[in-house]
């Protein structure tokens, strides 16, 4: 790590810009890519950003605004999105549970 003295500054913007592209994600504007963009820019969270994530995560525009009845299941209504990033939290036994309900 020492042969790149960089390496934290370039982390701050790799985070600001996952963080910046999770707040921009908006189910109306790209539906037929929303899921698969709302996947990787999920895994990126989680992977340079797991303390904040959920926070961020939390509090995005997918989450809080926009839920498209495109993205409920017909059974229950739930939202599927949430199910997805419940998964990535990991921090409970639900945890497995909810990426389980995703797929489905």
């Amino acid at each position: 790590m020492s042969l790149m003295p960089f390496r934290l500054d370039g982390m701050k913007v790799v985070k600001a810009w996952i963080r910046e592209s999770f707040y921009s994600l908006d189910p109306y504007y790209m539906q037929p890519e929303f899921s698969t963009a709302l996947m990787r820019i999920t895994s990126l969270s989680f992977a340079f950003d797991r303390d904040n994530a959920p926070n961020y995560v939390s509090q995005s525009r997918c989450i809080v605004r926009c839920k498209p009845v495109g993205f409920q299941r017909k059974e229950d209504k739930r939202y599927v999105v949430e199910d997805l990033l419940n998964s990535y939290h990991a921090t409970s036994r639900s945890s497995i549970t909810s990426g389980i309900l995703f797929i489905l």
